[in-house]
């Protein structure tokens, strides 16, 4: 990876990372918690309907007291039809353009209720960024409204020439020294890793409590080297990179 000759990372740091947890479960608020205790901030992409997040609103809004993004992952999560775990009425050959804008808006005015400031990123449900029958993509409307999105495509991203409205990122339910592993390799690279995760040491999808344990540990102890920071600081600072060397 070759990034500009302009492009610099704050604090002298050769690498950013951004952890990142999908649809708001409980599990993910004791993670918050871990974050603080090393110094460390998140981004929490909520899906609106989910039922921890309506159940806790008020200790979904603490994280932003204590300094996370809170972000978009849409109202109800659509995913492919395959998924056999998706309600129908939500999947996303249900939806077209016009209804996922519409839910789109409804995320933003979630997130301006909980008292998230703007700007707001977004996270794709499953990684998918089509809709309807033939499928469309709805990437523009997403580019539209945020200031960036991530995907799920598991390589550490450019921040010179990686679109930031489709970031990838590595599923991040991983053991320790794998976690290790990739917060190196994003220093010795250069490059920004964003990683992805759902439970935390339960819930669905988790990483191992000991191994997201471990993973704070490391960028706590690697922080001259890797700037940690939520998914929409590190936007913001590769967007404006990129306007100062074209300007």
């Amino acid at each position: 990876m070759t990034t500009h000759p302009s492009f610099s990372w704050p604090r002298g740091a050769r690498a950013a990372v951004s952890l990142t947890y999908d649809d708001a479960v409980p599990t993910q608020r004791r993670a918050a918690s871990e974050l603080e205790r090393h110094g460390l901030r998140g981004t929490f992409f909520l899906t609106g309907s989910a039922p921890d997040l309506g159940a806790s609103r008020a200790r979904w809004r603490r994280l932003i007291e204590a300094g996370h993004e809170l972000a978009s992952h849409t109202m109800h999560h659509p995913c492919d039809c395959s998924h056999a775990w998706v309600p129908r009425g939500y999947t996303t050959q249900d939806y077209d353009l016009s209804r996922m804008g519409r839910e789109l808006d409804e995320t933003l005015e979630l997130l301006a209720a909980l008292g998230a400031p703007p700007p707001y990123t977004f996270a794709y449900p499953c990684g998918e960024t089509r809709v309807g029958t033939p499928p469309a993509s709805y990437v523009p409307l997403v580019a539209e409204r945020f200031l960036a999105a991530r995907g799920v495509e598991p390589r550490i991203a450019d921040p010179w020439r990686d679109p930031l409205e489709l970031v990838p990122a590595h599923d991040g339910a991983k053991s320790p020294e794998e976690l290790v592993a990739l917060v190196d390799r994003a220093v010795n690279e250069g490059g920004w890793l964003v990683l992805l995760f759902h439970g935390v040491g339960g819930d669905h999808l988790p990483v191992d409590a000991k191994a997201h344990h471990a993973l704070a540990e490391h960028l706590a102890r690697r922080s001259d080297a890797v700037w940690t920071e939520s998914f929409g600081g590190v936007a913001a600072h590769v967007r404006q990179q990129r306007a100062s060397a074209a300007g």
